[in-house]
């Protein structure tokens, strides 16, 4: 008899130990909020990049209340210097007043160790040193987390939009829901064009389907966290919602947060991970198998879902986008 598949998730609290033990300090040290935004006090941009997250910032609280949400972002990286600076800009550049902000990069031999170094006098922890991939370094971030609040992760190649921590905490603030997702914006780095795409309508019973929320437009409450399962190479945040989103409340944000860049090197793109998408799906039929079984009805029910309500939702996605676009000096792809 075939013993049953197990899957083995780390725990948090001993990766938590060892960071500590070896140089981490817990609870982290929030980000500084000068009251005038951290534009000013922040290295100058290289030259020629203008509009977000260069040249322009959301625009400073005027408080830091203490009904504001603690976030906690972690940042897991490894050999994306060409975009990691824009990325850290755009979390510091928030200017939001509640943050924890980690960087965790696998010991890159590019220039990311000296770009997280200009900037770890405003990080709330970094780390440059060798890892066992993308899940782990998640894992590593987030198990210095507070115990409260919400969590979020974003990959050094993408961005948030500006203002978006400041959404999440205000639909935080009057839904109390369990989990906050928004819509996207996908950027081709080689063209330079951006377009956006509505997030679907997100239900507990629909976490079969790929794609069903974009990892850079996520935010959860510390209370229902769980770890990242570290042998998935590329389908880690699917695998995750698996496990997160079903009985929990869920909430739209009907604003594009995050931008998730297109070029050779992702996942997403490259090839040569082909084959690790195959793998992480023959782990998740293991796994999940009760996900995989045929469901006529489910199936049917999602597709008239995106059918009867999609239009609406990309309508008003595409004038958010198209209001982000002013905001951050970018040009919009009309198609």
């Amino acid at each position: 008899m075939t013993a049953p598949f197990r899957q083995h998730l780390p725990n948090l609290a001993d990766y938590r130990r060892k960071l500590v033990a070896a140089e981490a300090s817990f609870p982290l040290r929030p980000v500084t909020w000068p009251p005038g935004g951290l534009l000013p006090q922040l290295p100058a941009p290289p030259a020629g990049r203008q509009g977000w997250p260069w040249t322009i910032e959301t625009h400073p609280f005027a408080s830091v209340a203490t009904d504001w949400p603690l976030i906690t972002i972690v940042m897991p990286s490894f050999k994306q210097a060409e975009f990691l600076e824009e990325a850290v800009r755009s979390v510091l550049l928030q200017n939001y007043p509640r943050l924890e902000f980690v960087v965790m990069d696998g010991g890159s031999p590019d220039a990311s160790p000296a770009i997280i170094e200009k900037y770890r006098p405003w990080l709330s922890y970094a780390r440059s040193a060798p890892d066992r991939g993308q899940g782990h370094a998640i894992n590593l971030g987030f198990s210095l987390a507070a115990e409260a609040g919400l969590r979020g992760w974003l990959n050094s190649d993408d961005l948030y939009t500006p203002g978006a921590l400041h959404r999440v905490a205000e639909s935080w603030r009057s839904t109390h829901a369990d989990f906050h997702y928004g819509d996207g914006i996908y950027l081709d780095q080689e063209s330079r064009r951006r377009r956006v795409t509505a997030a679907e309508f997100v239900r507990g019973r629909y976490v079969k389907f790929p794609g069903l929320v974009f990892s850079h437009t996520a935010f959860w409450n510390a209370a229902i966290h769980a770890p990242v399962w570290e042998e998935q190479a590329c389908a880690l945040d699917y695998e995750l919602w698996i496990r997160l989103l079903p009985g929990r409340r869920l909430r739209h944000i009907a604003w594009p947060l995050g931008v998730f860049r297109q070029h050779d090197a992702s996942k997403s793109s490259s090839p040569a991970m082909k084959h690790r998408w195959e793998e992480d799906a023959i782990r998740n039929n293991l796994a999940h198998p009760q996900l995989y079984r045929p469901d006529r009805w489910l199936d049917l029910e999602f597709k008239l879902m995106r059918r009867l309500l999609r239009p609406a939702r990309e309508r008003a996605a595409a004038a958010a986008f198209a209001a982000v676009c002013a905001q951050c000096g970018w040009e919009a792809d009309p198609t």
